[in-house]
């Protein structure tokens, strides 16, 4: 394994002032499409109002956290905390 995944969590869990309120972290380390080690993030919300632009920037603040940690790509994903309990 390449990635701290859980020193990314922890720094993720650290962020102050995000664009919008972040309920939890999952963070996951894998293969890419072409087979080069990657980081994958989900983002767990808990609100309905998601704006586009605030969704940008919480996806740069993410890959900035993991390439400072890891140095590599991230792989980031949104979704609603009502979304994963359907699953």
């Amino acid at each position: 394994m390449i990635a701290d995944t859980g020193k990314i969590r922890s720094q993720l869990e650290e962020l102050q002032d995000l664009p919008m309120p972040v309920c939890s972290w999952v963070v996951e380390e894998n293969v890419d499409w072409m087979d080069e080690p990657a980081v994958w993030v989900w983002a767990l919300l808990d609100c309905d109002d998601v704006d586009g632009d605030a969704l940008i920037r919480l996806m740069a603040i993410v890959r900035k956290v993991v390439e400072d940690v890891s140095g590599l790509w991230a792989y980031v994903g949104i979704r609603g905390v009502d979304e994963l309990e359907a699953l």
